[in-house]
């Protein structure tokens, strides 16, 4: 490999990794602002909004006021804001990212939102129907969900979701790796899921 070659590999790889912590905080960040979106469009008040970097090991949060007369319906939305906010964006990103073809750099801080939005609100279902936690937990004492249309819409989505971000990545890979080592790097790619849900169900 030739030096130029070299260098333009370690900006890719130091880029991938800055990109991914830094669209996961922005991710978490448009988890609670989805919240508090409905919050004050219902009269109430965000409080404070803490956004953890040690995700998974801690989660971020919202504090809010709500007025005394709110209802179960925009509870419902409240609850579910942070979800629907992250489902939102990360579809819209991969419509975009198949739709228009752009330079990696552009691309790949893109795609990480994508996938951490994705991530977001899927796991989110997924994880909160197998042990019932966050908003999942007050989504189903609300009878909006239960346990498990909550883990059926989350396999959906992501039934959905995987093969369209797997091809984004390869996509963005292929800037900079051969064929055969964009699909091994799609693939190592995807298994860093495991551990997240490891470490966070430990936390829980």
């Amino acid at each position: 490999m030739e030096q130029k070659d070299k260098k333009s590999l370690f900006s890719f790889l130091t880029a991938f990794f800055i990109y991914g912590f830094l669209t996961k905080l922005i991710s978490e960040t448009l988890h609670e602002v989805g919240h508090g979106i409905f919050v004050m469009a219902f009269g109430g008040k965000v409080l404070k909004i803490f956004i953890s970097v040690l995700w998974p090991l801690q989660r971020s949060w919202i504090r809010w006021r709500l007025p005394e007369n709110i209802g179960s319906w925009e509870l419902s939305l409240i609850y579910a804001g942070g979800i629907l906010t992250c489902l939102v964006v990360s579809f819209s990103l991969q419509a975009y990212l198949h739709l228009k073809k752009n330079p990696w750099i552009i691309s790949l801080p893109l795609a990480w939102l994508s996938f951490w939005c994705f991530l977001n609100g899927v796991g989110y279902l997924i994880l909160g129907g197998l042990v019932s936690y966050g908003d999942i937990r007050e989504l189903i004492k609300l009878g909006c969900l239960t346990n498990i249309s909550s883990i059926v819409i989350g396999l959906i989505l992501f039934a959905i979701g995987f093969p369209s971000l797997s091809k984004i990545f390869f996509n963005v890979f292929s800037g900079k790796f051969s064929k055969k080592g964009s699909m091994i790097a799609s693939m190592l790619f995807w298994m860093q899921i495991p551990v997240y849900c490891f470490i966070f169900l430990l936390s829980l």
